[in-house]
């Protein structure tokens, strides 16, 4: 019985599923599952339920998880550890992000320009994998539009963005000093796919709004601009789009009547996980860097 056999085990018994869990691991799944086999016999106990395809943990399998994937996890932070006295810091960070918000990029320029040296990992996470990837314990802090409701679990709000409406220039409410919700209803809309989190919380703008949104058109943020300036529909858009269309002249971004409405980018971690010196360090960035330099607009609203 190895160290390698056990984290095999314990991604198998998250998954409950062989192929996802070569797929996690980056291994042949005849190997993963040879390597289960092998510990099964070692204990002299089956820890599965198989059923055709499907595998489930068996209560001998329970029992030996609920001990060994805390034993696993020690080992890893202290294997974190020693890389922290290692070097003088760890030179490398994982995020998960379920969230495509232009401000988090500009925030990560600005660290990489600072800290050069330091490579990081950005990947994308489904908004219903977070709360399974969160325990995996292999990201250092995940990029969230909204708050966990999950034991263990450290999040903060980095900053708000409100949001705005976009339209093309020539459209008839391009002459307003700001638009309800309410004389949208019957517009068509530009948005992002069903399932995104951007996208689940603009629909539900306008169902508070009392309406379900019009949308002609379903595409991603880089070609919304493009979209507008055409004036096929409008778009709820984060305040920081009027950045995008400070050379766009087709394009107008004005704000919306009423309250603000609002929407977090949460940084958050997994309390369990070893939180190195280098992960830190980027966590005192990112709260400078939007503590210092509030969202420039770098255009008023009648030049957007």
């Amino acid at each position: 019985m190895d160290l390698l056999q056990l984290k095999y085990f314990c991604e198998i018994a998250r998954e409950e599923h062989i192929t996802r869990a070569a797929k996690n691991l980056n291994i042949a799944q005849p190997a993963l599952s040879a390597s289960l086999n092998r510990l099964e016999k070692e204990l002299g106990v089956s820890l599965f339920d198989r059923v055709g395809r499907n595998i489930s943990l068996n209560s001998c399998g329970q029992a030996f998880y609920q001990h060994i994937s805390p034993a696993l996890l020690l080992i890893e932070n202290g294997i974190r550890a020693m890389e922290d006295f290692r070097t003088s810091e760890k030179n490398s960070l994982t995020l998960g992000s379920s969230v495509s918000q232009s401000l988090l990029q500009e925030a990560l320029i600005a660290y990489r320009k600072q800290y050069p040296d330091i490579r990081i990992s950005q990947l994308s996470v489904d908004p219903r994998d977070v709360e399974q990837e969160m325990k995996r314990n292999y990201y250092d802090f995940f990029i969230l539009p909204n708050r966990l409701n999950l034991p263990g679990v450290i999040q903060e709000v980095l900053v708000e963005e409100r949001f705005m409406v976009a339209l093309n220039r020539n459209h008839p409410l391009a002459g307003e000093q700001e638009i309800s919700l309410e004389q949208l209803k019957d517009e068509p809309f530009i948005c992002l796919p069903q399932g995104y989190a951007f996208r689940t919380f603009t629909d539900s703008i306008c169902e508070k709004a009392g309406f379900l949104p019009h949308v002609v058109t379903e595409c991603y943020h880089c070609q919304m601009l493009d979209l507008i300036a055409a004036d096929t529909g409008v778009a709820l858009v984060s305040e920081s789009f009027q950045k995008k269309c400070l050379y766009s002249h087709a394009v107008k971004v004005l704000p919306i009547a009423g309250p603000p409405i609002l929407r977090p980018l949460i940084i958050a971690r997994n309390s369990e996980r070893y939180f190195s010196k280098t992960a830190q360090n980027f966590l005192a960035f990112l709260k400078g860097y939007y503590t210092n330099n509030q969202l420039e607009i770098g255009c008023d609203y009648q030049e957007c």
